[in-house]
Formats: C-alpha cells, structure tokens, sequence
C-alpha cells in the first residue's frame, strides 16, 4: 500500500503543477476558456500532501 500511496502522492504533485501552469484544463467543463482557480492547484497539493502522510503511516510497525 506504501507503493501506491508515493505513487498517487507524484500524479497528484505533477497534477497541480500541470494546472498551475496552464498546461492542462481537466478539471473544468469548459475547457480551455475558462480562468484557473488557485483552489484546484492547491486541493491537489493538499491530495498529495495526504498521501504522503498515508505512505508514512502505511510504512509504521505494527504493535
């Protein structure tokens, strides 16, 4: 489950980056005409950020 966990933590992180540059506009039914949010860039961040932390936790010894 780590494995999946850095994984998704990447797709997300790159994700962002694409949309806070302009590169892609997925995440909008209007397509390329319609003004960036900083909000998408920063959920997606906070998605990676959360799955990190599930890596983290994912990677602890068992008691």
């Amino acid at each position: 489950m780590r494995a999946v966990a850095i994984v998704l933590a990447v797709v997300f992180f790159v994700l962002g980056i694409l949309y806070g540059t302009g590169t892609i506009n997925y995440f909008t039914e209007s397509g390329a005409a319609h003004a960036h949010h900083i909000t998408h860039l920063i959920i997606l961040w906070v998605l990676a950020l959360l799955s990190l932390i599930w890596a983290r936790f994912a990677s602890a010894p068992r008691r």
